[in-house]
């Protein structure tokens, strides 16, 4: 069977995001969306989640969301991405995102508890189904805000290094011009470009579609 390929999305700062179920994957996906800037929608059918979420969403809904009733009071429809976090009802997740789908969402993602559920999803139409044995919540949030983030390869409480393809809008740009560390807080330490590292970078290198960068990202 050939493999399926995650569909892209581009992520914006007017991107409007909506998590559907607040276990510690939701939660974690809501918390550092939040904490970046981006507008979070969450609903959860447990009221003392919901009080405990509120410091970081946007909105916060008691409802259920496997309710298209529900769905419709509180515009889904309206958000740009919609992610599926339930933690262990998985028929209530299926219901939801066939919902969702009908609601013409540009992008959905939702948690599988495995490869099974994983390919139920897929064949409603989810774009992209996290196994959470796999792939953290904080990663995935991560990885929707950078649009092209690969991979972490080091955290701590002041900084991260991550692997991360460039913006569309630096490429043909030279690293003097982009001044990335003022603008982004954002230091190149390498780039891999046709399977080559070049780890000393001239002011006047400019950045490819093709190019990895290997970026120390400031968290403070």
């Amino acid at each position: 069977m050939k493999k399926r390929k995650n569909k892209k999305i581009q992520i914006n700062r007017t991107t409007q995001f909506a998590v559907l179920g607040l276990g510690k994957f939701g939660r974690s996906i809501s918390k550092t969306l939040f904490d970046n800037g981006f507008n979070v929608l969450c609903c959860d059918i447990n009221e003392q989640i919901i009080q405990e979420v509120s410091d970081y969403t946007t909105h916060a809904f008691l409802a259920d969301a496997s309710d298209k009733t529900a769905l419709d009071k509180i515009g889904i429809g309206n958000f740009d991405v919609v992610i599926i976090a339930f933690s262990a009802d998985f028929e209530a997740a299926a219901i939801t995102a066939s919902i969702v789908k009908e609601m013409g969402v540009n992008y959905i993602l939702a948690k599988a508890n495995g490869p099974r559920q994983k390919q139920i999803l897929e064949s409603i139409g989810v774009d992209r189904v996290i196994l959470p044995e796999k792939e953290m919540g904080e990663r995935i949030a991560y990885g929707l805000i950078t649009n092209d983030l690969m991979d972490y390869i080091h955290r701590s409480d002041k900084y991260d290094i991550l692997e991360m393809k460039p913006h569309s809008q630096w490429l043909g740009k030279s690293l003097q011009k982009l001044r990335l560390r003022q603008t982004e807080g954002i230091n190149i330490i390498a780039i891999i470009r046709d399977d080559d590292v070049m780890a000393v970078l001239d002011a006047q290198t400019e950045l490819l579609a093709e190019d990895n960068l290997i970026v120390l990202k400031s968290r403070v």
